[in-house]
């Protein structure tokens, strides 16, 4: 299953929820797709969705899906990489008035720089992405805190 999840902005980002909806229905994606579509004025046809979710439902699609593909908030980003989660981020660009700033892209950007998601600038390589996730070694996410923790029980152990 692959989940989709834009967050709980004011703006929409339509851009993303359409595109996946094209997706599924020109058969590009076969698996079953479930949305959470914030205030996205679109409403798909080709796939289960939902504006907003409570806590249980989100988790609850978070750990069963195969494949999350989100906007590029770091919340959102964090949750699937520390669920363990292949992620595809798509970041909001200011210039679409999908968000006040490109932070989302910087985002995108240094985790994927890191090996750990697949950024998606472009939104015509979605269905790329997605058709070539299974084939890409993404790393586990380390965060800075993890890297520090290692360090010192190597340095420790060497004492």
């Amino acid at each position: 299953m692959i989940f989709v999840i834009v967050g709980s902005q004011k703006f929409p980002f339509e851009r993303l929820i359409r595109e996946m909806d094209r997706l599924k229905e020109v058969g590009a994606i076969q698996d079953e797709v479930v949305a959470q579509i914030g205030t996205c004025p679109y409403e798909p046809r080709f796939m289960r969705w939902q504006r907003f979710m409570d806590k249980e439902t989100f988790d609850r699609h978070i750990a069963e899906c195969d494949l999350l593909v989100t906007h590029a908030g770091e919340g959102s980003i964090m949750t699937g990489l520390l669920k363990g989660r292949r992620v595809i981020a798509v970041p909001r660009y200011a210039r679409l008035g999908e968000h006040v700033s490109d932070h989302q892209l910087e985002i995108a950007r240094a985790l994927a720089r890191q090996g750990c998601i697949v950024n998606v600038e472009d939104i015509a390589e979605l269905g790329e992405a997605i058709a070539t996730i299974d084939s890409r070694a993404l790393k586990p996410y380390e965060s800075g805190n993890d890297a520090i923790i290692r360090r010192l029980c190597a340095f420790i152990g060497d004492a």
